[in-house]
């Protein structure tokens, strides 16, 4: 019997999309990425300079978008021309040109999925839903929003990767492990965080990949660490998330879903300490496991990191692996 084939449209996302590749491999399917359609480069020096007078004199942000769209379009049918696959799973819809969802979709035999694991008020993706034969989405509360109740959606977490096994580390000091972009709504938690997990004693690690000097200038903490050079693939950063003991999580402003990081503590059996206050609502939540970040003095932490990880039912935490998510998306 021949292993089922995927189509895997999705932006590389610091090297996310090898590992979900890997895994899908792992798992026995067989995969096909696209990934490379979404790289942009102008074919002539005469569309730099027209995209250039359009957007300046005519003040028109629509001739450089035409022009990705064709590219693309024109990339996606190079790569993949007459093949046709079983199924094909699109991460982020609204990065693509409606052109080439419609051009995969025709070279899909049996199911056209997407998910959007942002908001859907932080990257609409309303107009593309109905290319799909299913559209998964990550923040519960978009299922629950009137706005979209016509428009079929189905509910889905992220996940953690379960073709890594994680290595049994010992720290001498306790580390808490961040990383992520810098978001201005995010800067007073990751301020108060780094100050009270320091104060306790406990080695941090926090990582904002940006050179940018306004964006440093909002921090006032000695202990983050910055620079683009900081910023890691997918794989490196599970590297740090499994010598460290304690995971931080601070959620963008308007999301609701549960970031990677949740699962990735629940695998590798780490503490975790997120901003995100939906966490309570899973089956997986324990206050001695997962502290929750709000506007209070934060007291209680020194209870919660002297608080060994409390062991989770493993029917509970395998609900969230890989292979649960792709079973769940492909054949459900």
């Amino acid at each position: 019997m021949r292993n089922k084939t995927i189509l895997l449209a999705m932006p590389p996302s610091n090297g996310i999309v090898d590992l979900i590749a890997k895994n899908l491999q792992f798992h026995g399917y067989e995969v096909f990425r696209v990934d490379s359609i979404l790289d942009f480069e102008y074919a002539s020096i005469k569309d730099r300079i027209s995209n250039f007078f359009i957007k300046h004199a005519l003040r028109n942000n629509d001739y450089k978008e035409k022009l990705k769209a064709k590219q693309c379009l024109n990339k996606a049918e190079l790569l993949i021309g007459n093949k046709q696959y079983d199924y094909t799973i699109v991460i982020r819809p609204d990065l693509y040109p409606k052109s080439v969802l419609e051009m995969l979709k025709q070279q899909t035999k049996i199911k056209f999925i997407g998910y959007q694991w942002d908001g859907l008020k932080r990257f609409p993706v309303i107009n593309l839903i109905h290319l799909f034969d299913k559209f998964y989405i990550f923040d519960h509360t978009d299922i629950i929003n009137k706005e979209y109740k016509k428009y079929h959606l189905h509910k889905t977490t992220n996940f953690y990767f379960d073709m890594l096994t994680p290595q049994n580390i010992k720290n001498d000091v306790m580390q808490a492990y961040y990383i992520g972009d810098h978001q201005t709504c995010r800067v007073q938690a990751i301020e108060q965080c780094i100050t009270n997990l320091t104060a306790n004693g406990i080695k941090t690690k926090f990582i904002i990949p940006t050179s940018k000097r306004k964006d440093i200038n909002c921090y006032q903490s000695k202990h983050i660490i910055f620079g683009k050079e900081n910023r890691i693939n997918y794989f490196e950063n599970l590297k740090n998330v499994n010598s460290s003991d304690i995971l931080v999580d601070f959620v963008v402003g308007g999301h609701h879903g549960l970031s990677f990081r949740h699962f990735e503590a629940l695998y590798y059996q780490k503490k975790l300490i997120t901003t995100n206050t939906y966490v309570k609502n899973y089956d997986f939540y324990h206050p001695e496991n997962i502290y929750i970040w709000e506007d209070k003095t934060h007291n209680d932490i020194k209870d919660f990191l002297k608080e060994p990880f409390k062991p989770i039912k493993a029917e509970i935490f395998q609900k969230y692996s890989f292979k649960n998510w792709i079973e769940q998306i492909l054949y459900s």
